[in-house]
């Protein structure tokens, strides 16, 4: 078993590992991940906007957390942002943007699948069904805003997206698919998925892969964690923010 004591730095999934589905960071959480950046270098990689990541959760942080040591990598880290001390705010350090013709592509090949499963879009939705969050496309086949309750209940098992996603790929075969939160498909441009803030904080960092752990609630073949094994780096699975929680109550302790 792995020393998380020895970890420099700790990357976290946001939906289902640090909060309940697009919820609000809650104050126990944000206290613990405020004490952990006393220390550590912390990332969090989530498939949401960072517009999200700034609602969710900066918003909810004490605001004496030490924002230097922490590095956010919104829609599965198409996009970098990394805190700028002097200017005392959030600055984007890259971008894998998509063209207009690729989201036109994408909407295309969901609908060509839709057809081909007989998909029938549920009569009440929440807030936009495809968004356009500039590096990803994002399903959410309740709608973004949709209560979390229904979601859990829409698909448990990811047994329908997974269906989508198998049928997607031979027609996106130059984008990522991934499967995320609880009702969403994510697509980003190929070789753009959540390792590539592994990559990313190698370099600006000056770390080593054994110095990195990643924390996540979809490290299980077909979730959308799961990508981040193929990294080196020590991966831990938990089942939601409580048993995160309890690993970041370790760490601080030691």
């Amino acid at each position: 078993m792995c020393n998380q004591h020895e970890k420099r730095v700790v990357i976290f999934d946001l939906d289902g590992t640090l909060t309940k589905s697009k919820s609000d960071l809650d104050k126990e959480m944000a206290s613990l991940l405020s004490r952990l950046l006393r220390s550590r270098c912390v990332a969090v990689t989530s498939g949401c906007s960072f517009g999200q990541f700034e609602r969710q959760f900066l918003s909810m942080l004490p605001k004496t957390a030490n924002l230097s040591n922490l590095f956010l990598f919104p829609t599965c880290s198409a996009s970098g942002y990394y805190y700028d001390k002097k200017r005392r705010r959030y600055y984007r350090s890259y971008s894998n943007l998509m063209s207009k013709r690729d989201v036109t592509r994408i909407l295309q090949a969901f609908e060509t699948v839709f057809a081909k499963l007989h998909y029938v879009h549920p009569r009440k939705t929440y807030g936009q069904v495809f968004e356009n969050r500039g590096s990803q496309l994002t399903f959410s086949a309740l709608g973004q805003k949709a209560p979390l309750h229904l979601k859990q209940k829409w698909d448990p098992h990811q047994l329908r997206r997974l269906k989508m996603r198998k049928l997607l790929k031979p027609l996106l075969r130059d984008f990522e698919i991934t499967i995320g939160g609880t009702t969403s498909i994510d697509v980003t441009r190929k070789g753009v998925n959540k390792t590539l803030c592994v990559a990313k904080l190698k370099d600006h960092l000056s770390v080593n892969l054994p110095s990195m752990l990643f924390v996540g609630d979809a490290l299980f073949r077909g979730g959308n964690d799961h990508i981040m094994k193929s990294t080196g780096i020590k991966c831990v699975q938990v089942s939601g923010p409580k048993e995160t929680k309890g690993l970041i109550r370790r760490m601080v302790a030691g």
